[in-house]
């Protein structure tokens, strides 16, 4: 490879290096759009002294898991990474999930990303201890019964037997590999249809109107579905943008993904918040990535703080720490 210019950050060194293990020769597609556009000349800027280096803006999705264009769809079937600087998670969409099955691909998403996130936080990480914390881990994460509780007020019982933990090591490093930086964490789909009890959604929603979160949001959950959202002025959006859906699996519980990346701190941005260590995020709406069979419109992860996860008879993470 040649040599990094030297004012790069650590953060795109990271992207170009432990993340990926680019190499010279490798073609790079950066995917952005009118939103993000700065996040994606800035990795452009390096990008393109080191690789053969193609950027496509396109418009913004309206939501987390949908499809881009098909001239996105062609070009990821042509490279070697990708990274997806976008407003919205492109992780989720059939785009990104057929073409990191079928070709050569590498995936990293860098969606909703700040241009401070470069300079610090999770992406400074050593990405190899993340791993061997995300390894330790998953050999607990799964079982029959998962009990979720927090001192905000969640308390919910579901089924994931069956299910089998699903990893986001924070790095692509080979064909058909996904990862959003810096999230690390270790996730497992419910089983459908029997998540009940109550969620708090007090650290962040990661989305344009919401963020980190001011006043707790209150679900109830019901067979596997939100039933009822309860709060502030966020509840309202929250409920009102999933309501304009105007389809039924936008409220599945999809997802518990535990953040394992201690650098990451809540900061109303997608990466850092879902890998927050001592916190979870539960997906809503499609699960495909999970070993579920809901397919909707709409994949997005709300984050609550200072969890406690018991899967059977063990205690994995008490209040925010871990025990395994």
């Amino acid at each position: 490879m040649k040599e990094m210019p030297k004012d790069m950050p650590l953060g795109i060194k990271q992207l170009f290096t432990s993340i990926t293990h680019l190499k010279e020769g490798e073609k790079v597609l950066i995917i952005t759009d009118d939103n993000k556009r700065e996040i994606g000349e800035f990795v452009y800027k390096y990008a393109k002294e080191l690789f053969d280096t193609t950027m496509i803006v396109m418009s913004p999705r309206e939501g987390h898991g949908a499809e881009p264009p098909e001239t996105v769809k062609a070009a990821l079937n042509q490279c070697d990474v990708a990274f997806g600087a976008t407003t919205m998670s492109m992780f989720h969409s059939k785009a990104r999930l057929e073409t990191s099955k079928n070709g050569r691909l590498r995936w990293v998403g860098l969606q909703d990303y700040a241009l401070h996130m470069f300079e610090k936080g999770g992406l400074t990480a050593d990405f190899d201890e993340v791993k061997q914390v995300i390894d330790r881990v998953s050999k607990y994460y799964q079982g029959k019964r998962f009990t979720l509780t927090t001192p905000g007020g969640t308390n919910m019982v579901c089924s994931i037997e069956g299910r089998e933990p699903v990893f986001d090591y924070g790095t692509s490093t080979v064909p058909g590999s996904a990862s959003f930086p810096p999230n690390s964490e270790v996730a497992l789909g419910p089983v459908e249809g029997t998540a009940n009890g109550v969620i708090v959604f007090d650290g962040s929603i990661p989305h344009p109107l919401l963020n980190l979160i001011e006043e707790p949001i209150t679900c109830t959950v019901k067979n596997g579905y939100i039933t009822e959202i309860t709060g502030g002025r966020e509840a309202d959006i929250l409920r009102k943008m999933l309501a304009d859906f105007n389809d039924p699996t936008v409220y599945n519980i999809a997802e518990l993904g535990l953040g394992l990346n201690k650098e990451n701190f809540l900061c109303g941005h997608m990466a850092p918040d879902e890998g927050s260590f001592g916190n979870i995020h539960i997906g809503i709406g499609k699960n495909l990535t999970f070993g579920g069979h809901v397919d909707s419109p709409l994949h997005m992860d709300l984050v609550m703080k200072t969890v406690t996860v018991v899967i059977d008879d063990c205690t994995i993470m008490k209040d925010g720490d871990l025990l395994v």
